[in-house]
């Protein structure tokens, strides 16, 4: 499939489309660009040759390249990015959209080769998500070939997408929040000794007040190991959101919160005691974290969740699927049980907007709609003015009374 010729080659790219390159002075390679057949593609590498041979052709000074050294470039200054943010545009690119678009000039993808591959994602079993964030991580990177002038408009837009995967959420109630408290207070640290596997039972309760925290204030993961002391106010038994932490290509990076605002949390005053016995144990440093690891380090939420989160799941009979972020879907519901208006819940969780709130816990609030109408019944049936029309579709031209 693939054709030299000179110092050039000529190659067809999962696109269907021939894709000609040739070789500078110095090396490197260049995209001539793609079309649709391997004839085309062979004739425009030929004259590119015999212009280079007799020193008249030059790449264009300001040719962006291909899709991948547009997206390099895009990403090396995405600098507003979260690094986790960063990363996962990284990711969704190299695994999913470089084999496709990579090679081929950025000036030159078109939205029908979009809508082919999404099909052919679609096809194949990719999950919805997956092609939702690798459409994200290609609609920033073309919109900032838009903004410099390189393409007339982004390829990438209004495109239908499958619809997104809804993962079962799997509230708990206090009992439970309580059982599985308890069941990570205790657990089974597996160790080796005389040549055999042996396990021991620990005492944790810094663990247990993890678990309680999450489920009576919302926390999310990266914001609750992320805690200080300077962001806990003991006599208003509030916690201060100001940061979150995440493992980024295997460090730990220290950042803002999720939507890069703060919020305060109060937690419940049953909460008192466990709050201050575990701040004992920590130094008196306004700075030092809330939670750490048995050395003394950062807490890193993988190696938490597989050493003690899924074994005390195991041991407090909730469902193997059960994962940590449900602790705050915990803490939404239990709001919603206790009428909690949707507003009060949105600042409460963080959300960027009530919009978030409402898709996320909307199917929770089924009394919503009973409140509603029951409010309308109050008002009709309270109110004192009639509107009266006539009915002209009765025999007897009588009088229809309408309340409102």
């Amino acid at each position: 499939m693939r054709r030299r010729s000179g110092s050039g080659a000529v190659r067809k790219l999962p696109s269907g489309r021939w894709q000609a390159r040739i070789t500078r002075p110095d090396g490197s390679r260049k995209s001539l660009g793609t079309w649709r057949t391997k004839t085309d593609a062979e004739q425009a590498l030929v004259h590119a040759e015999s212009e280079q041979l007799k020193g008249e052709w030059q790449p264009t000074p300001d040719d962006p390249g291909t899709v991948a050294e547009w997206a390099k470039k895009w990403l090396n200054q995405a600098h507003h990015l979260k690094p986790t943010t960063k990363t996962g545009h990284e990711q969704m690119l190299r695994c999913h959209v470089l084999p496709r678009f990579g090679e081929m000039p950025v000036t030159q993808i078109r939205r029908e080769d979009v809508v082919s591959w999404v099909g052919e994602q679609v096809a194949s079993g990719t999950k919805p998500d997956v092609i939702r964030l690798s459409m994200i991580a290609l609609r920033c990177a073309c919109k900032t070939a838009v903004t410099a002038g390189i393409i007339p408009a982004n390829p990438v837009s209004e495109i239908s997408l499958p619809r997104r995967e809804q993962r079962e959420m799997c509230p708990l109630t206090i009992e439970q929040v309580e059982a599985l408290a308890e069941a990570i207070s205790h657990p089974e640290i597996k160790q080796a000794g005389n040549g055999a596997h042996s396990t021991r039972k620990d005492y944790r309760p810094d663990l247990a007040l993890a678990v309680r925290l999450a489920a009576y204030t919302g926390l999310r993961a990266g914001e609750l190991w992320a805690l200080r002391r300077k962001h806990l106010d003991l006599e208003a038994r509030t916690i201060r959101v100001q940061e979150s932490v995440a493992e980024v290509n295997g460090q730990l990076v220290f950042g803002t919160t999720k939507t890069g605002l703060s919020r305060a949390v109060t937690w419940p005053a049953s909460l008192d005691e466990a709050i201050n016995t575990h701040l004992s144990t920590r130094p008196d440093d306004i700075n030092a974290l809330v939670f750490v690891a048995t050395n003394g380090s950062p807490v890193r939420h993988p190696g938490f969740m597989q050493r003690y989160f899924k074994p005390a799941v195991v041991r407090a009979g909730l469902p193997s699927s059960f994962r940590f972020h449900d602790l705050r879907h915990t803490h939404a519901s239990l709001l919603i049980a206790m009428g909690a208006h949707p507003k009060a819940i949105q600042e409460r969780l963080g959300h960027s907007s009530i919009t978030v709130t409402l898709n996320t816990y909307g199917h929770l609030m089924p009394g919503m709609g009973d409140a509603l109408a029951g409010a309308l019944d109050k008002l009709i049936t309270n109110s004192e003015g009639h509107v009266k029309g006539t009915n002209k579709g009765s025999n007897d031209g009588g009088t229809v009374i309408y309340h409102f």
